[in-house]
This record gives structure tokens, C-alpha cells and sequence, in this order.
């Protein structure tokens, strides 16, 4: 198998200084040896990206950046490896899911808490789970770690200091690995022949979040909205989808917004769970501003696919029937 790795940046190809933790210039060299070595039948190749991502200071440009590399690699590997930071991987997986919708290939993102070099680093055997996850798996975008293989747009990093750092709060796990890989379904299941690659222009400033919390007024809220290049938002609510239904300023400071094409999504702050658009008056309230559900999805997949969906140039009313339909998996 020819498997290509882009190793975009993050900790895991970090190494120590006197200023802390620096890029190692000799990473993606030791890694290409040491996963040759370990896979001598295949071909490995490792690409370091000349401008490594901070993965905190990641882009939704940098999602592009990403998405297009692997397209120009796509008809000459069989297979792709992204190495990348762990706080804003989910992000980023999630991005790759829309680009590259039901893939004929599989793309597996990883990373580790502790970096390669150092003593106790989980970092290998996340790559080497997710090289196993690319020969044995099934084909799709998705997100390895700590032997856990997750949809790429249902992975959401749960943990700051635990090793298993990601969970898919609302989905089951793609494959679990201990000594064997476990899998939830057939991993031969699709018959997809096509590759359907779609990397629009995702820019900053497009998509806005909006939290919700005791006391939250439409004056938190106004800078957010005001852009003039904002096309959607999403809204963490409380619980099922609830948020302040007796502060008028607010409501119609969301109402303003959609009237004027912002798409804005509901998510639950909650670990777990889905939004039920209606149940309680204070979930109603928002329905009348016109907020549309998104359901159980994380609010690292909304805020991502709010971004691929405009970037895409569909309308707000074209938006909001992709989120009340299935793409791809993604429900």
C-alpha cells in the first residue's frame, strides 16, 4: 500500500528548548524511517508542510490548505495519514469529512498528548493504530486515537490531559483497537466508485459561536452578529436547545440576523444529547427567531459545516435544508 502522511504540526513532532516546546526540523525524516521500518512492504511517505500549523492557531484557511494537499495526492496513494495538533483535530477531521464525501479511500487524523520523542509518548501508537485503521479499515474520513476510531465529523476532544483525549459523544466508534480491531460495521460495506471532492473557500469571520448563560444579553452578543461577512453562527444552548425566552433584546437581536440570511444553528453545551427544537417554550422562543436544530451534532461539526456549506455559495435557505437532511453521514 503507498500511504502518504502530512504532517501538518502539533505536538506530537514537538521537541523540548529553552523557549519550551519547539518543531523538531528532523521529525518527519525519523518518522518516515521508523514507519518504514515497522511496515517494510509498504510505502510510506512523509510530507512536512513548510508553514507548520499551531493547531490553536489553525484556520479555516488552514482546512483548506489540508483538504487540497491530499486532493493533489489523491490518485498517486492509496491511502492518508494527517498528523495534526489535538486541540482543534476535531475541527479539522470534521472539515476533511465534508470535503471529501464518501471517499473511495481512507483518510485517518491523528496526533498524540505527549510528543514523539519524549519519554511515555502516546504518539506512536497512534500512528501506528491509524496506519493499521488505513490497511484494515473502511474507507472514509476519520479521527484515531487512543485506539479509538471515530467518524470525522463526530469527534470531539473531551479531555485535556488523558491520553484518550477524544470521544463521539452522540455516535458509536467507527472501530475500537485493542488486540484485534473491533468494528461496528462492515468495513467492505460501501460500493461508492467516486470520490465527490469539494473544497470550497472556507474563510475566517464566516461563522461566529454564540454562548449561552446566566445573564447573556443581546449586548454580548452584538459584536459577534455585526460582521459583515458572517453567513451563520451557532448557538450553544442549554440542555435540549433552551436559551433566555423572556429577554425580547435578545430574541430579536437573533431574529435580525436570520431575516437578514445568518444561519444560526442550535447545539447543546451538553456532553451528549441532541437539540429537540420546541420541547420547552425557552427552545420555542428560539424556533419563532428562526434558529434552526442541529440535532446531535458537535459544535466543532456545525461550526465546520456552517463554514463548508456557505463556502460552497448556497443560499441560507439552501444551508438550512442541508442541516435538515442527511450529508453524507452526517446525522
Amino acid at each position: 500500500m503507498n500511504i502518504y502522511v502530512a504532517y501538518t504540526g502539533g505536538t506530537i513532532g514537538m521537541v523540548d528548548s529553552e523557549q519550551g516546546l519547539v518543531p523538531d526540523p528532523d521529525f518527519a525524516q525519523a518518522v518516515e524511517i521508523m514507519l518504514q521500518d515497522d511496515y517494510p512492504n509498504d510505502n510510506m511517505t512523509v510530507y512536512c508542510y513548510e508553514h507548520l500549523i499551531d493547531s490553536s492557531n489553525a484556520r479555516p484557511e488552514d482546512w483548506q490548505i489540508i483538504a487540497q494537499d491530499i486532493q493533489s495526492n489523491w490518485h498517486k496513494y492509496d491511502a492518508f495519514m494527517v498528523l495534526h495538533g489535538t486541540d482543534t483535530m476535531a475541527y479539522s477531521a470534521a472539515a476533511l469529512f465534508y470535503c471529501f464525501q464518501a471517499p473511495t479511500k481512507p483518510i485517518v487524523v491523528t496526533g498524540s498528548q505527549i510528543p514523539l520523542f519524549k519519554t511515555r509518548s502516546d504518539a506512536r501508537n497512534n500512528m501506528l493504530g491509524a496506519i493499521e485503521a488505513l490497511k484494515n479499515g473502511p474507507n472514509g474520513v476519520f479521527l484515531f486515537f487512543a485506539g479509538r476510531l471515530i467518524e470525522g465529523n463526530r469527534a470531539h476532544k473531551a479531555h485535556t490531559t488523558e491520553l484518550a483525549a477524544f470521544a463521539s459523544p452522540n455516535a458509536p466508534l467507527r472501530g475500537w483497537l485493542g488486540i484485534d480491531w473491533q468494528w461496528s460495521q462492515d468495513v467492505n460495506a460501501s460500493d461508492k466508485q467516486k470520490t465527490d471532492i469539494s473544497i470550497p473557500n472556507m474563510t475566517s469571520g464566516a461563522v461566529t459561536i454564540l454562548p449561552v448563560f446566566p445573564g447573556v444579553s443581546a449586548d454580548h452578543w452584538k459584536g459577534l452578529l455585526n460582521s459583515t461577512n458572517l453567513k451563520g453562527a451557532v448557538l450553544l444552548s442549554y440542555g435540549a436547545g433552551n436559551a433566555p425566552d423572556k429577554d425580547q433584546a435578545l430574541l430579536g437581536l437573533l431574529k435580525t440576523a436570520t431575516d437578514n440570511d445568518v444561519v444560526i444553528v442550535n447545539v447543546s453545551q451538553c456532553g451528549s444529547g441532541r437539540v429537540v427544537a420546541g420541547a420547552y417554550a425557552a427552545g420555542s422562543a428560539l424556533v419563532k427567531a428562526g434558529v434552526i436544530s442541529g440535532k446531535d451534532m458537535t459544535y466543532e461539526a456545525a461550526f465546520v459545516k456552517l463554514h463548508f456549506l456557505s463556502g460552497l455559495g448556497l443560499s441560507a435557505k439552501e444551508i438550512k435544508l442541508a442541516f435538515d437532511k442527511t450529508l453524507a453521514l452526517d446525522t
